[in-house]
């Protein structure tokens, strides 16, 4: 993603957090306005709603996407707070600055609202519940993967990781950077993080009683991807969901459920006619044409699926040897490292699965590796 650690894919292929299980992002040609002083001072968005930038550490980011854009909305008595940045020293520095240029205590800050579990949104929530009493809320489907990552236990996740990406065709040589990778990104997840709210479910009002907040589950960046729809003012914080000029990575594993890029078109079906003035995303800059962007979105998927489908012609293959085949919007193939071979890979599991849910392509097993291959009309 940067230039100390070149992580193209945000946490898989298209969309995140780079570091193992973050979100990475396809780069698209962006098109919006911009607000040039959201990383230096914090932005009144509407009266009562602040957003402001939290960097990523030294070394990681793009020009267009340098930190996570965090939200303060105004409660009752106090404010909610809207995903928060990695568990670090220099970010949280660059939060505790945000809240005195606006004069917020941070003690005063009642709900920390977790889009998704990568840790450039989950990261810091512990130390701020820490600092303030806040009250930690995210979705089960994502707190069920994230409690691997914040846990004590030495052997995490990684190493299951690791035997299923193999099944895939990834060659076992290939898989020692993106292990070392990942596993500093644990590094960067909230330790020991329980949170204090799990919704479950499609919808869930959050914050104060009637304060018109409502959870709306978005499945396909992560399992339990949430994003905050303000009804009254009809705001959109959409976390990695829906983003102006990149693509949320959809990034399958062995602990997320099958066909998530399903999921995820599904889900952007889900919020494209929602009364939205105004997008509040994660990454990059807010927008204004929410039922747009999610068409442009729906599209890119579209022509990344009959790329698959003309690549599997000539005769199954397994991801590893399917994903070269598929033009990556981050680069050609032989320019990758390990690490974002890897999570193009997982991406294009992503569309295969899409295919075989709607009958074009079937899976077949070739000595041990898992294998896709069309299917014949009619079949």
């Amino acid at each position: 993603m940067g230039s100390a650690i070149r992580l193209l894919f945000w946490d898989n292929g298209a969309g995140g957090c780079a570091l193992g299980l973050g979100a990475i992002l396809e780069w698209h040609q962006p098109q919006v306005w911009s607000v040039s002083t959201m990383d230096k001072v914090p932005v009144e968005v509407v009266p009562g709603v602040y957003m402001f930038e939290v960097p990523f550490l030294p070394g990681l980011g793009q020009d267009d996407m340098t930190g996570t854009l965090c939200y303060l909305i105004k409660q009752q008595d106090g404010w909610l707070l809207v995903d928060t940045g990695y568990n670090h020293d220099h970010p949280y520095s660059a939060f505790r600055r945000h809240l005195d240029t606006l004069g917020v205590p941070i003690e005063d800050i009642r709900w920390v609202f977790v889009t998704h579990y990568h840790p450039d949104h989950s990261g810091l929530a512990g130390r701020i519940r820490s600092a303030s009493g806040a009250r930690v809320i995210m979705h089960m489907d994502d707190w069920s993967i994230m409690q691997y990552a914040v846990g004590a236990g030495e052997v995490w996740t990684l190493d299951g990781l690791v035997e299923w990406a193999k099944t895939l065709g990834v060659p076992a040589n290939e898989l020692g950077q993106f292990y070392d990778t990942a596993s500093f990104g644990r590094t960067l997840f909230p330790s020991g993080l329980e949170p204090d709210v799990v919704l479950e479910g499609e919808e869930n009002p959050v914050g104060d009683v009637g304060g018109g907040l409502r959870a709306i589950l978005t499945p396909g960046h992560s399992p339990g991807h949430v994003c905050l729809y303000d009804e009254e003012r009809k705001l959109l914080f959409s976390g990695d969901h829906v983003l102006v000029g990149i693509t949320p990575h959809i990034s399958p594993s062995h602990l997320t459920s099958y066909n998530q890029l399903g999921q995820y078109l599904d889900a952007l079906r889900k919020v494209r006619d929602l009364e939205v003035d105004m997008v509040l995303p994660a990454h990059q800059r807010p927008f204004n044409y929410l039922a747009r962007r999610v068409d442009e979105i729906l599209d890119h998927h579209r022509v990344r699926l009959e790329e698959m489908i003309t690549a599997l012609t000539d005769r199954p293959m397994s991801p590893w040897e399917l994903a070269p085949r598929v033009t990556w919007d981050v680069g050609s193939w032989d320019d990758m490292d390990a690490t974002n071979r890897v999570l193009a890979v997982r991406e294009t599991l992503a569309h295969v699965e899409l295919l075989e849910s709607r009958g074009r392509v079937s899976a077949i097993e070739d000595e041990g590796l898992n294998k896709f291959r069309l299917c014949s009309p009619g079949q």
